[in-house]
């Protein structure tokens, strides 16, 4: 079975070679003006901050910190779903010079993403001449920094056994359900080099999760004493719960705050298709062992937590184990385990004061949000990164999957379906406060960033509309005026000419 944990590593040497071949710095002799170099380095740039789920006002941000430093002329940049759109505008005289590139989704590689960022954060402050520019940003594209693909499986993997701790203390599920999820990745890996969409990849990863609970299941009734006493439930969420966990549901709400509706609505449409693929494999899974025998029934009652020192270890687990399948530093793999924690912590006041999931969640992304802004310099790794990782503990994927699983399994006129409804609700509540609330942590970090940025972008759009009209223009209102007299000659011509017609 090597060759299944050489496969990963196989498909990012493919992945990275069409990615340099894509997205190199071609300069074709000394036939590409500077200016034009630069515009292609900064949508280089966007196109790969973009295709990894970094929201859209950064990515605009960032490519406009490359333009205003090479460029002479203004550039207005626009994103809109999976397109990034760069316009130069040249004067009045002269069309605008326009770049489109179609962005195609990435793994997500922080340790790249760092070192794009980083290099960005030199060219604004003048570090970088645009030869040593492109040269920097082509060597980062060309050899990246990767983890071994098993570090990569271990830390996928580690998502479900840290999930497996928040609600169980036996051993012997955190090993099973990690074991499992080692499978669902190799899975998931092979399907990717058959080239299986992403969704119908969601479909037979839960399916095959649901699957193996109902062997293990079947093997407790067989007297099996290693697998007495296991939760078939809690195997099945432990072992899908990491499918949920790369879903960029924080990004796709920034991406809605900051007006960039198009890329959200995209963003989120992918979030639900995800999760109801899940679910969806849940219930072919169930399905499925029923035909072979095995009968299992998955509980949609909520689990119960157990005590603190246990959830604490599972938050850590899990965050450190996503920050590590994302690429991300080893130091700053330490850091956002802690973030994990310090955000279960605060979730676990604020329910036992008394506040609600929602609030008491959204409460808790602020932190996170404001911490990822304030030290993801200083900790050398993307805040978006720190982000995603320190909210997973918050997360409500299994509140998701079973207020889904009350509305697959119960008619409408059963009230277990109005309970679906309601968890449902709850759950989407949920996750709308988390993201909302650690875009309002990175936003209280960093008050003047989006009003700046959108400045930045508009600025040469407004002056250039205003110079359309100036009366010192040679085609200026002079000219509009004289037009507008002729056509209302034109049009009283005709309408007499209308008039003599006779009656028919």
């Amino acid at each position: 079975m090597k060759w299944l944990f050489n496969l990963r590593r196989r498909n990012e040497e493919k992945a990275e070679v069409m990615q340099s071949s894509f997205s190199g710095i071609e300069k074709f002799g000394e036939n590409l003006t500077p200016n034009m170099r630069a515009l292609r380095l900064a949508m280089t740039a966007g196109d790969l901050m973009l295709s990894m789920g970094v929201p859209a006002s950064r990515v605009v941000s960032r490519s406009l910190d490359i333009t205003e430093t090479y460029c002479k002329r203004p550039v207005h940049i626009d994103v809109s779903s999976n397109i990034i759109m760069l316009s130069q505008i040249r004067g009045v005289e002269k069309e605008p010079l326009t770049l489109i590139r179609p962005v195609t989704a990435r793994n997500i590689n922080n340790m790249t993403l760092q070192l794009v960022q980083q290099l960005v954060d030199e060219i604004r402050i003048g570090k970088h001449g645009l030869d040593d520019a492109e040269e920097q940003l082509e060597k980062i594209l060309k050899t990246p920094i990767t983890y071994p693909g098993w570090m990569v499986t271990i830390g996928n993997a580690s998502i479900a056994a840290g999930v497996s701790m928040l609600f169980s203390i036996n051993w012997r599920i955190w090993v099973v359900t990690f074991v499992i999820a080692i499978m669902i990745d190799r899975l998931i890996a092979l399907l990717i080099n058959r080239g299986i969409t992403p969704f119908f990849r969601q479909v037979a990863a839960a399916a095959f999760a649901t699957i193996a609970a109902a062997i293990i299941n079947q093997l407790t009734k067989s007297g099996v004493d290693f697998f007495v006493g296991m939760n078939p439930t809690l195997i099945v969420v432990g072992g899908i719960i990491m499918l949920v966990a790369g879903l960029m549901i924080v990004g796709a709400i920034q991406d809605a705050i900051e007006e960039y509706y198009v890329t959200a609505n995209a963003r989120i449409l992918k979030v639900v298709l995800m999760t109801m693929g899940i679910v969806i494999g849940i219930l072919v899974g169930l399905w499925t062992a029923q035909k072979l025998g095995m009968g299992i029934s998955v509980s949609v009652k909520p689990l119960g937590l157990t005590d603190l020192p246990y959830q604490i270890a599972g938050a850590a687990i899990l965050t450190a184990g996503f920050a590590l399948g994302t690429q991300t530093r080893m130091r700053a793999i330490v850091w956002a385990a802690m973030i994990g924690v310090v955000a279960l912590l605060i979730s676990y006041w604020a329910l036992s004061s008394g506040i609600s999931i929602v609030p008491a969640s959204g409460i808790s992304a602020v932190t996170v949000g404001l911490l990822a802004a304030l030290f993801s310099k200083r900790w050398k790794t993307p805040s978006t990164g720190i982000i995603a990782a320190g909210i997973l503990p918050l997360v409500p994927g299994l509140a998701l999957m079973n207020g889904l699983l009350h509305l697959a399994n119960h008619p409408p006129d059963d009230p277990l379906f109005l309970n679906g409804v309601a968890i449902l609700f709850t759950a989407v509540s949920t996750a709308l406060a988390i993201a909302i609330g650690a875009s309002l942590g990175y936003m209280l970090a960093r008050p003047l960033h989006h009003k700046v940025t959108t400045t930045r972008n508009i600025q040469p759009l407004n002056v250039f509309t205003h110079n359309q009209f100036v009366s010192h223009h040679k085609h200026g209102l002079e000219k509009f005026g004289v037009i507008r007299i002729v056509e209302n000659l034109w049009r009283s011509h005709d309408s007499n000419k209308d008039k003599d017609k006779p009656m028919l």
